[in-house]
């Protein structure tokens, strides 16, 4: 039995299965993945660790709760625009902004299959933002892995950047202003000119303005090929 088919067996307002996914969510973002045990989650909610166990059985079960909660939040409120590449657009720029406020569920995805209701929710959403190129299934289903894959391999790389600085316990002004300084010092011996040339994109990510320009180019180079292709 999977924790999708388990039904919450509902408990007092004080501990519900959602208050336990929500302060499981709240601490992975703090602190990273690896901080979230039952334990310690019961203590954040001052409980007793055996009764968050009535919701889940195991803590994979508790991260497969916290990454259909993330992809909630991923769903695009309100209509998608009628053009399926703003829509789709608009689809991956909604995973990114809530992506880099749960960095953490970025490493999650290539571990297991996100198949909850939410999952299901933002699947049927992906869809409908390319239906009117009325493709078969098939093609449609395609196109949208390709996309997928661009994605999720793009922002894991921004995703290392993040638990550098939260292993050094940074803020981003910090990690900007240290990597800053960090990145003029290498390039000033003049022994990486291409490096020094292409700046500090050329070695780290920048900020969530730029995540979007270089995504944006990306996406449209990807896009361009697959329109020749209709």
């Amino acid at each position: 039995m999977t924790v999708w088919t388990q039904s919450d067996p509902g408990r007092p307002a004080k501990l519900t299965r959602d208050a336990v996914v929500a302060c499981a969510v709240d601490l992975a973002d703090r602190e990273g993945l690896d901080a979230v045990s039952v334990r310690r989650v019961a203590a954040e909610l001052a409980a007793r660790p055996m009764s968050l166990y009535s919701f889940f059985k195991r803590k994979d079960d508790l991260v497969d709760l916290m990454v259909d909660r993330v992809l909630g939040e991923m769903l695009v409120p309100g209509a998608l625009p009628e053009d399926w590449r703003a829509a789709l657009k608009a689809v991956l720029h909604r995973q990114i902004e809530v992506g880099r406020r749960h960095m953490w569920v970025m490493g999650v995805f290539g571990a297991r299959a996100p198949i909850g209701p939410n999952a299901a929710r933002h699947a049927d959403q992906s869809l409908q933002a390319v239906a009117g190129l009325g493709l078969p299934p098939q093609r449609t289903l395609r196109l949208l892995r390709a996309v997928d894959t661009y994605l999720w391999g793009f922002v894991t790389l921004g995703a290392q950047e993040f638990a550098t600085r939260q292993r050094d316990s940074l803020t981003e002004e910090e990690w900007k202003a240290t990597t800053d300084a960090y990145f003029a010092d290498l390039v000033a011996t003049g022994d990486l000119p291409r490096l020094a040339e292409a700046g500090r994109p050329g070695l780290l990510r920048g900020g969530i303005e730029e995540w979007i320009a270089n995504f944006d180019e990306g996406l449209d180079w990807l896009l361009d090929g697959f329109a020749a292709s209709l």
